[in-house]
């Protein structure tokens, strides 16, 4: 039977805990957001929870929604909400939906933008934490760790077209690229990308130009953003995290770490022979 990566003529990469991984970021970005608003102590506590949460010992599971609004969390089954529950863990009764409202927690950064959410922090310190804690993360001494056998294992990919995808607004993902020295590693580069909704658009557009869908691969850390517009269009997916993700999603490829997604992209019907 057919390997279904020998098929394969576009991959689309996330840059956010799938091209390196690192958490270490959140306490710093989490501490930014709330000075002023929470003393030294209440912070601290912050940062606690927002790790238990990624770890899966709090009461809010990873990869659900938020409800931004209402200050709730939704369960939900292929990421249509279904039962909510308080911040404790209290099941409630249902609610009226508003999808505007909802954040889906599914990546470290989004375990961050739930805090700025519950605690009402305003957009321009947002953003300023957002930028102080992308450039420490490509400087010392907190600079992410550069994992060469990742990029090998990409460069040396059969495909026509390496697209690389990320929501990063502004310099900073220019700025990540330059760091991580993979500016010839991509055919396309796409910043302030917008996904989910970018990414179904990218997509679609694959297809317009004649690609058929099981020959494009996603691969990333947040489900809702970078695998599940891509599965509904009968396109291929592969999840890189570390941790566990609410629901059971059939994704095509499933790996923890860098260093498995390395050798899972250099599966000899993945690379060039």
């Amino acid at each position: 039977m057919l390997n279904w990566l020998d098929e394969l003529k576009v991959v689309i990469f996330d840059l956010d805990g799938t091209l390196y991984q690192d958490d270490a970021f959140l306490g710093r970005y989490l501490a930014y957001m709330l000075e002023g608003t929470l003393d030294e102590t209440e912070a601290a506590e912050v940062v606690m929870e927002a790790y238990d949460i990624l770890d899966g010992s709090h009461s809010v599971p990873f990869g659900c929604f938020f409800d931004r609004q209402q200050h709730v969390v939704y369960e939900h089954e292929n990421f249509e909400p279904t039962a909510s529950f308080t911040w404790e863990g209290l099941k409630q009764e249902e609610k009226e939906i508003d999808p505007a409202s909802l954040l889906f927690i599914g990546d470290v950064w989004c375990v961050a933008h739930v805090y700025a959410e519950k605690y009402k922090v305003p957009a321009e310190k947002r953003a300023s934490a957002f930028e102080k804690v992308r450039y420490e993360m490509i400087r010392q001494p907190h600079g992410i760790r550069l994992h060469s056998p990742l990029f090998e294992s990409i460069r040396a990919m059969n495909v026509e077209r390496k697209i690389f995808m990320t929501n990063t607004p502004g310099e900073t993902g220019p700025a990540f690229v330059h760091y991580l020295n993979i500016g010839t590693l991509f055919d396309d580069f796409v910043f302030d990308a917008r996904k989910p909704v970018g990414m179904e658009t990218m997509v679609k557009k694959l297809i317009e130009e004649g690609y058929a869908p099981h020959e494009i691969l996603s691969v990333g850390d947040n489900p809702f953003n970078d695998l599940a517009p891509v599965k509904r269009l009968g396109g291929r997916t592969c999840l890189i995290s570390p941790y566990s993700h609410f629901g059971g999603h059939a994704w095509d490829g499933v790996v923890q770490t860098v260093e498995e997604l390395a050798a899972f992209l250099r599966q000899p019907s993945a690379v060039k022979l």
